[in-house]
């Protein structure tokens, strides 16, 4: 089994606009058989992230440290257990994604090894978006949230059924709503002239495979889309 820590909300309350989550930080072998755990005694639970440890670090080692960024962004902790406020977590998230490797549950059922029918995928942890390609239209960016906002804006201006990207989901989390149902996403940004939000929560890979959906789903071929990373252009 994959060894992953994780970040798993337990709890998504909301006081006077001011969102708060209570997030479990831990370690595991088996996500799926730890999900079904706390999915037994709370109702609200949602996984958020998981990150494998670097190769020359350990399991236990790997969380003392993910917990130990947690710290700096938390209102309040209790063990494993963390109190964010609104944007905090997101920034965590977004600190986190830098030193280790941001993973799914599809890429821990996924074989590590591609098929020879299928080409190598780029791997951008830990690197930062310079230039979007999409559509034949070249914009620069600054980060993978620009990426995934500038992508979907520019997808959705060529299309007439906007309402259509609400079929791309998570297992078990939304990445688009209609306006008024924001609430219900981690880190919600606007789509411009559209109605809807996207979930802004993703690492770099996440939000390259998203994209790459929303192309498809909206029958562009992936290729239509090219990004370039300061490390590249530099």
């Amino acid at each position: 089994m994959t060894e992953v820590v994780y970040a798993i909300r337990m709890n998504n309350l909301e006081y006077s606009g001011l969102k708060i989550m209570d997030v479990k930080i831990g370690k595991t072998t088996d996500i799926d058989n730890r999900l079904s755990t706390f999915e037994t005694g709370a109702w609200d639970v949602q996984l958020l992230d998981m990150w494998v440890p670097n190769p020359q670090k350990t399991l236990s080692t790997t969380e003392q440290g993910v917990q130990a960024v947690a710290e700096n962004y938390a209102y309040d902790n209790e063990s494993e257990k963390y109190v964010f406020l609104q944007d905090s977590y997101q920034n965590f998230a977004e600190t986190v994604n830098k030193l280790l490797k941001n993973v799914t549950r599809e890429d821990i059922k996924r074989d590590e090894e591609p098929t020879p029918e299928e080409p190598e995928t780029v791997d951008y942890t830990g690197k930062t978006p310079a230039v979007i390609k999409i559509l034949g239209e070249t914009y620069d960016v600054d980060s993978w949230t620009d990426c995934l906002l500038l992508a979907t804006t520019q997808i959705l201006a060529e299309v007439d059924d906007h309402k259509k990207i609400t079929e791309i989901r998570g297992s078990k989390r939304d990445y688009f709503v209609q306006e008024g149902k924001q609430s219900d996403l981690i880190a919600p940004k606007m789509i411009p002239d559209t109605g809807l939000y996207l979930e802004s929560n993703f690492s770099a890979n996440d939000v390259v495979r998203i994209i790459k959906r929303v192309l498809e789903h909206y029958d562009y071929e992936p290729s239509e889309l090219e990004i370039f990373t300061q490390e590249e252009t530099n």
